[in-house]
């Protein structure tokens, strides 16, 4: 299947892009033959302009091709890191928490266990946009809607599993740790009423934490995508 514009998208992005190629070579499955008919004439081209281009290439921003599934089911986080041989910090499975909340592992969180992808294409930014970094979440949230409308359908935040698949399938192809130092929070809800975030991707994986909305620190932003 080719993709119209992809080859454009990749010359202009400098090489940017996790598209099908990419993804198979990181999952080890062709991720087109998961799509759902339907799924596969919405990605069949590319829902981005010439200008939009030039904004992804001045802003950082990659493209990046998701799928909810692989050929043996969903393509959740913990299915994610079966798929790549591992991928997150060996604490996430541990338990995790801070200050007096009680702890809790990621086995046992819906975002980890449940929600997938949706099929599309996507713009992201790779670090987390500095206006939203020592922010608490609703403070975040306005900086978000400064950027303006994204697509119909598309929020600005990142679910915890697209910043899982996006960060893990990058550094699986590309040899680089997308959110090294830093973390991105997630739209995701976790069991103890906190969002979760992922981040510091450090030599030991991919850390996965909740923190209350109130919560912020200079390394704690959002890497908006559209």
């Amino acid at each position: 299947m080719t993709i119209a514009g992809l080859d454009d998208a990749t010359a202009a992005l400098s090489g940017a892009v996790l598209g099908p190629r990419e993804l198979e070579a990181a999952l080890g499955f062709d991720p087109l033959a998961v799509l759902t008919p339907e799924e596969r004439a919405a990605v069949g081209r590319l829902p981005f302009t010439a200008a939009d281009w030039e904004t992804a290439r001045a802003e950082g921003e990659m493209l990046v091709l998701r799928v909810p599934r692989a050929p043996d089911g969903a393509l959740t986080m913990l299915r994610l890191a079966e798929r790549l041989g591992g991928g997150f910090d060996p604490k996430v499975h541990k338990g995790v928490g801070y200050a007096l909340r009680d702890e809790w592992t990621i086995d046992i969180q819906a975002f980890a266990t449940e929600d997938t992808a949706p099929a599309g294409w996507y713009l992201v930014r790779r670090a987390p946009l500095g206006a939203t970094c020592n922010r608490p979440y609703r403070e975040q949230d306005a900086v978000l809607e400064t950027l303006g409308a994204t697509r119909p359908g598309i929020p600005r935040r990142r679910s915890a599993v697209e910043v899982a698949f996006d960060t893990l399938c990058w550094a699986k192809v590309r040899g680089e740790r997308l959110l090294e130092g830093t973390w991105d929070w997630t739209r995701s809800a976790s069991s103890d009423q906190g969002y979760a975030a992922l981040g510091e991707h450090g030599a030991g994986g991919l850390g996965v934490i909740a923190y209350s909305r109130a919560v912020r620190f200079g390394t704690l932003g959002v890497c908006p995508q559209r």
